[in-house]
């Protein structure tokens, strides 16, 4: 996902629990901030997505979303079939015993969808985990190639996202959110090329004097 040839795996992801979780139907409910590693695609790309969960789970409900001008923008994750190529690939190269792979794709538009900032929605049933301890959910993605297989010979983004017990507190946003940190540098560099400007007119303004 960073320039062709680039192979294997790499941790350019954190994802944040987005305020406090929700147990329905003896499951979990959470929903997520994804801050993704800024060398995203420019252009339209299917994106394929997998989620590692325990054997005895399910997947009830998966939901990812872009931000544009500071609305939710849905990117129609689908689910793939069991034993698809998704799961397929992520099985042999990253199997965990007593769990599974479940894949996903969605359609990204860096035009709708923006650059960064995601958010999710994943609900896993049953979550039998402690009220006071978590459960760890490995997440990898990356961009489809139409020559395939590319998880087991391509490159790829991991990372992990966090299902906490029942007495676990909302979780607070990021200290610096995405969206937040990306406009931070973006007005930093206009000041600073803005101050660059007036300094070298002041210049040569003193010289013409």
């Amino acid at each position: 996902m960073s320039g062709p040839g680039a192979k294997g795996a790499k941790q350019r992801v954190r994802v944040f629990q987005d305020g406090q979780a929700s147990y329905p139907g003896g499951g979990i409910r959470r929903e997520g901030l994804v801050d993704v590693d800024t060398r995203l695609s420019k252009q339209m790309k299917t994106v394929l997505i997998g989620l590692r969960i325990e054997d005895g789970q399910d997947i009830v409900d998966f939901q990812l979303f872009g931000k544009k001008s500071g609305a939710k923008v849905d990117m129609h994750a689908a689910r793939e079939a069991a034993g698809g190529p998704i799961a397929t690939q992520l099985q042999t190269i990253a199997p965990e015993a007593g769990e599974k792979w479940i894949g996903y794709t969605a359609d990204y538009d860096p035009r709708a969808h923006g650059k960064n900032g995601f958010t999710t929605v994943l609900e896993v049933r049953p979550f039998t985990t402690n009220d006071n301890g978590f459960q760890e959910v490995p997440i990898a993605f990356t961009y489809k190639d139409p020559a395939g297989n590319e998880f087991t010979a391509g490159h790829y983004i991991v990372g992990t996202s966090i299902l906490p017990g029942k007495n676990a507190d909302p979780e607070p946003p990021p200290e610096h959110p995405p969206t937040v940190k990306a406009a931070t540098k973006k007005a930093t560099k206009a000041k600073k090329s803005s101050t660059k400007t007036k300094t070298v007119k002041k210049k040569t303004a003193r010289k013409r004097r």
